[in-house]
């Protein structure tokens, strides 16, 4: 509860960096957002596949990811178990079960395969070394990370959430609701995503999920990605959000991919006008990890209350 202030909406944008490739007119992407929307921090999901494609050259591939970050966003780490990233990691590679449930025959052939299989399909110590590979990589080229994780299309199940508590990760954003994916409603990830997140919705707030390694704080990606949400469903979402403040704080998320960014920014930055426009003073942008420090201080706040 927000106790010092009349409460407000925490708004994190997170990008999700699924590694296949960095293009120069998704960097062109990351320009047009800061140009329109320079005091909104992005949450950086950031994927160590990059430097295990082959031929890659870290160095080129550190500074084209450095180019879009700024000092005031936030890195995370995310995963999709593409061949090169799990060989490397000395993990067995797994081809199914994919995201997809059919065959998809222009997926056939692909010379970095293993982007659209289910983080799930491995096991909790051979999803640990992906997290603690991942995590090397990525810093050795410079990148420090929070503590925050987000899974390959969602899908954090219990192997998943354990593996990156063991690795020190204590914020996972995997949970959301598949209202959001109409789109590919023919495919069998919506159901995946279900199986896994059965009581999520666009309005579950933060909550806490128990592991054997420990416990991991929940902040779900209300709004999913931009790449299936339109820019009046995002701005819509965050208004419904608004109207629901009741005394307390409320938390959304919404972002989108690095891959299809040049595609699909420009639906967050009309969305953030639109909401900058309607409900500058009931909103907050912050990183994830900000988001995360809050609502985790309401949750302790509620027990006490509960316990008077």
């Amino acid at each position: 509860m927000n106790h010092s202030s009349a409460p407000k909406v925490h708004i994190a944008v997170s990008v999700d960096w699924e590694g296949r490739e960095i293009s120069d007119e998704n960097m062109d992407a990351f320009s047009s957002f800061r140009m329109v929307h320079p005091d909104v921090p992005l949450t950086h999901f950031l994927n160590a596949a990059y430097f295990c494609k082959d031929g890659a050259d870290a160095q080129v591939v550190a500074q084209r990811i450095g180019a879009l970050l700024h000092e005031k966003d936030e890195l995370g780490l995310h995963i999709h178990p593409w061949k090169s990233l799990v060989e490397s990691a000395g993990v067995t590679f797994r081809s199914t079960p994919t995201i997809w449930g059919v065959d998809r025959p222009e997926r056939k052939g692909w010379p970095d395969p293993g982007h659209d299989v289910s983080v799930e399909s491995y096991t909790t110590d051979e999803f640990q070394k992906l997290v603690a590979y991942s995590t090397s990589i990525l810093e050795a080229n410079g990148f420090d990370l929070s503590n925050s994780f987000r899974a390959g299309a969602w899908l954090a199940g219990p192997r998943v959430r354990e593996a990156i508590r063991r690795e020190g990760f204590v914020v996972d954003s995997s949970a959301t609701d598949t209202k959001w994916h109409t789109k590919i409603s023919q495919y069998a990830l919506p159901q995946m995503i279900r199986e896994i997140w059965p009581d999520v919705t666009s309005i579950t707030q933060p909550f806490l999920i128990s592991t054997p390694a420990g416990d991991l704080l929940e902040m779900p990606d209300t709004g999913a990605l931009a790449d299936y949400v339109s820019a009046e469903q995002m701005a819509g979402h965050i208004s419904d959000a608004v109207a629901r403040l009741d005394g307390e704080d409320r938390y959304v998320h919404i972002g989108f991919h690095q891959e299809t960014a040049a595609k699909y920014i420009p639906r967050v930055i009309e969305a953030l006008e639109m909401v900058k426009k309607q409900h500058s003073r009931s909103v907050v942008f912050e990183t994830l990890e900000s988001s995360a420090y809050a609502a985790k201080k309401d949750l302790c706040d509620n027990n006490k209350d509960d316990h008077r």
